[in-house]
């Protein structure tokens, strides 16, 4: 091996530590802005006693993303945009008729927190599904 071949590899090496690094952080990031900044109108999973719901859980807002949306960076474009400016027209779950639409979280999120809770959301929903299927 020369060199630069040595070089090159260091590199490729350096860079993907520091994109696994990125998106954990991202990803623990994430999660802690939903706590923060959604889980007081917004459950993880759906509850036995569902009288108290203020707003849908998040397993059944991934369920019907990932029914209306091909991938990953969709789903994520959808939850930017909706959460910013929610309309009945974007909306992807019926319950929309039973809580209505949520207010528009503009000015009480950035677009890098909310997008951080956007990724977190989707790595977190895939991660269950996977876990289902490979049971």
């Amino acid at each position: 091996m020369n060199a630069s071949s040595i070089l090159n590899s260091s590199l490729v090496a350096i860079t993907l530590a520091l994109s696994v690094t990125t998106s954990l952080h991202a990803s623990s990031n994430g999660e802690a802005l939903f706590q923060k900044k959604c889980a007081s109108c917004h459950t993880m999973t759906r509850p036995q006693d569902k009288s108290n719901l203020i707003a849908p859980p998040v397993m059944g807002l991934m369920y019907h993303m990932s029914e209306n949306f091909k991938n990953k960076e969709e789903i994520v474009q959808h939850i930017n945009s909706f959460v910013m400016n929610p309309t009945e027209e974007k909306a992807v779950c019926r319950s929309v008729r039973r809580f209505g639409l949520m207010p528009s979280q503009k000015g009480l999120l950035s677009e890098d927190e909310l997008n951080s809770i956007a990724q977190w959301m989707v790595q977190t929903s895939n991660q269950k599904c996977e876990s289902k299927t490979s049971r």
